[in-house]
């Protein structure tokens, strides 16, 4: 308490006079008045105490009490989402079950990769789909981990027999991947498996998946960072599936011993209970448990954590004197730093109503402790953009704006970022006051008080009207754009395949015509007939080439496996003939299998061998090599010869489509087939180029992927 140093001096000696400079004058107050002052001074400071005292205690059930919401809380979360994430994931295996008893669990190899991978990629946290036989063969395996194995599955099967729903969820085992020989130090899996039956109801296998803990962890360890609770998904049985301290967490193994296995869940499937957790510590715990699924989520607080506020607060009162003079000070201090604040806090607020009058994008803000989310403040510009005044639009849901069409997509969206309490962006079609239609996006952030709850929500709109219009016409014209080359593909397709006829007999007519005119030599009209028959020739060969060219687009060309020895053996048998051309030399390097359907590599071996044979050189015997090596984007071959060459200047022309850099008199061809092999090579995600000097000979290169599991 300060004191005035006047009124100290007369505390002091309450009947004596006071000198103070040079006038005597009496004291002020009486013995009587300052007993009195200090019986109200220590009536008020036990007073202050008693109260201090209580406020202590309920400000202690309040920190237990807001540690119990949150648990609650974030159990809820948790267990919608597990519930989510686990149904995800039965969804993906009947998927798979079904499709593999179609199949039929005969069949060594069910085709099952392209839908298996296309479930994976939106469940990121499946690591692994295997399809098992009954007997324990592995007929699938998505990681490539043990497909052609064999697994022991008695004890999933006895669970499956057992156990009367259909989704069964296994004991956490060692590594990455199920059926990989517990490779993967460091990492667990835990296997869920749906039973494949048939229409009989017998058991033919397993579909198992690897779900990856650490999906789990990571989301419990986040929560643990951000609100210091500690979060744990349990079997029924009590076996911990996954835990916020990841595979060092304490509770590994059974906690069927626990309060939480032993004592509350045969009372309740869900609740919040104070008690120790087996640490030596008290843990306020909240639990659930899924509705479809033996699972268990609980979410505890540490008591120390929950009352570490409020001890902080306990040791800045030592005794009663003190804080009678702390309150008196901090009364004070408070009044000073309230009214400080509030003038800082008002200026704050005029500012941001300035700047949220003037911005562009609409601005809203929603009470979210009040009944179905009121709008307390709309800015100018949401005025502006919406068509509807403040007046009209406070006190109301902003679904006022959508109401026309509750079930576009985004509503969902929204709906499920306001019961998470979490923030969300989507675009919505709204209808303004005069009726018209408009895009909005909008933007909701949550805005949350000082024991973490959402008090407001804040909204944020812009009107893209002009961009998604602009959207939707461009997404026409690729659409008329796509739907037209596809047509003029079809189209030429079709002529390439009907003028073919018309060609060969218009090469036989003239054939007769020639075999006639074989008895009147002197009408001069053979070469005529020969160069007609030549042309027609040429012209179904160019027909078939161009038709050739384009069926690549309609037959898939990644996925297979091809061998380049048995292509490259074809080529040569085919078109090398010593007997015709001279010795020939052909070596061999590295020729490994490549990740393409074989008729496409036998095409592209045969393009390239073919036209190492018309191009070779007068001068010299022909003289091939082949191979391949490892490169960066699977296999890169190499076909060389030292024919005549390229020109560097039509390294690239030559894959152009009927290009030809010599006449048809000098070398034969069509002048497509490299125009083929490029077509090939870049459908299978490859691409090829040629290497020349112009006289020594080409090189042409071109890479592929590999075969799975990168087989030679």
């Amino acid at each position: 308490m300060q004191v005035n140093p006047k009124e100290s001096t007369e505390s002091a000696s309450a009947s004596a006079p006071v000198v103070l400079g040079s006038v005597r004058v009496q004291p002020l107050f009486s013995r009587r008045l300052i007993g009195t002052v200090v019986v109200l001074g220590v009536g008020m400071a036990l007073l202050v105490a008693i109260a201090t005292t209580l406020g202590l205690w309920a400000g202690r059930q309040e920190a237990i009490s807001g540690a119990e919401a949150v648990t609650r809380n974030l159990a809820r979360s948790l267990t919608e989402s597990v519930e989510r994430s686990i149904n995800s994931m039965d969804i993906t295996l009947a998927s798979v079950a079904d499709l593999a008893a179609e199949q039929g669990m005969a069949a060594p190899r069910p085709d099952l990769r392209a839908l298996v991978a296309q479930r994976l990629t939106f469940i990121p946290y499946l690591r692994q789909v295997l399809v098992v036989r009954a007997d324990g063969a592995v007929l699938f395996d998505s990681a490539n981990q043990a497909e052609g194995r064999s697994l022991d599955l008695a004890s999933l099967l006895a669970e499956h027999a057992r156990l009367p729903r259909p989704l069964v969820i296994g004991v956490p085992v060692d590594g990455r991947f199920i059926g990989a020989g517990g490779r993967g130090f460091g990492h667990k899996t835990i296997p869920i498996s749906r039973a494949i039956r048939s229409a009989g109801g017998e058991v033919l296998g397993l579909v198992i998946g690897a779900v990856n803990p650490e999906y789990f962890v990571a989301s419990f360890q986040g929560i643990e960072a951000e609100s210091g609770a500690h979060a744990h998904l349990w079997r029924f049985d009590g076996l911990m599936l996954a835990g916020a301290g990841g595979l060092n967490d304490p509770h590994q193994g059974r906690g069927w011993e626990e309060p939480l296995f032993s004592r509350y869940l045969t009372e309740s499937e869900m609740g919040t209970f104070l008690g120790p957790g087996g640490d030596g510590m008290t843990w306020i715990t909240s639990y659930r448990t899924t509705l479809s699924w033996p699972l268990v989520v609980s979410v505890g607080i540490s008591l120390d954590t929950a009352l570490e506020s409020w001890r902080h607060s306990v040791e800045l009162i030592a005794w009663p004197v003190a804080v009678v003079t702390l309150i008196v000070l901090g009364l004070t201090a408070a009044m000073a730093a309230m009214l400080r604040h509030r003038g800082r806090d008002e200026a704050r607020l005029r500012l941001s109503d300035m700047v949220l009058s003037n911005v562009s994008n609409g601005v809203t803000i929603a009470e979210a402790g009040a009944k179905d989310l009121p709008l307390i403040y709309v800015n100018p510009a949401f005025e502006r953009i919406t068509g509807y005044t403040a007046q009209s639009a406070l006190g109301r849901n902003a679904r006022f704006l959508h109401e026309f069409d509750p079930a576009q997509e985004g509503l969902d969206e929204i709906r499920a970022a306001l019961a998470a309490g979490r923030p969300v962006s989507v675009e919505l079609r709204n209808q303004r006051a005069d009726g018209s239609l408009f895009w909005n996006h909008l933007s909701l952030s949550p805005v949350r008080g000082a024991n973490g709850a959402v008090t407001h929500w804040v909204g944020v709109q812009s009107d893209i009207t002009q961009q998604e219009e602009a959207r939707a016409a461009l997404a026409k014209a690729y659409d008329d754009v796509a739907h037209y080359s596809e047509d003029l593909e079809r189209f030429s397709f079709v002529l390439a395949h009907h003028l073919q006829e018309p060609a060969r007999q218009m090469r036989l007519q003239a054939q007769v015509l020639l075999q006639r005119m074989e008895d009147h030599p002197e009408s001069g009209a053979q070469q005529p007939a020969q160069l007609i028959i030549d042309a027609a020739k040429r012209l179904v060969e160019m027909l078939r080439d161009v038709q050739a060219y384009l069926a690549i687009e309609r037959q898939p060309v990644t996925g297979g496996t091809a061998s380049s020895e048995s292509a490259l053996g074809a080529a040569v048998n085919r078109f090398v003939n010593p007997e015709v051309m001279g010795p020939v030399e052909v070596v061999r390097g590295l020729l490994p299998r490549a990740g393409i359907p074989q008729k496409h590599l036998d095409d592209l071996f045969e393009i390239l061998i073919e036209n190492a044979v018309r191009f070779r050189h007068s001068q010299r015997p022909l003289r091939l090599w082949v191979g391949a090596e490892h490169h960066a984007d699977g296999w890169l071959f190499r076909v060389e010869d030292n024919g005549i060459g390229i020109d560097s200047g039509y390294h690239e022309r030559v894959f152009v489509a009927l290009e030809r850099l010599h006449s048809g008199t000098a070398y034969g061809g069509t002048g497509i087939g490299l125009a083929i092999a490029r077509k090939i090579v870049e459908a299978a995600g490859g691409r090829i180029w040629v290497e020349s000097d112009g006289s020594s000979g080409s090189a042409f290169l071109f890479t592929l992927p590999m075969t799975p599991g990168g087989v030679v």
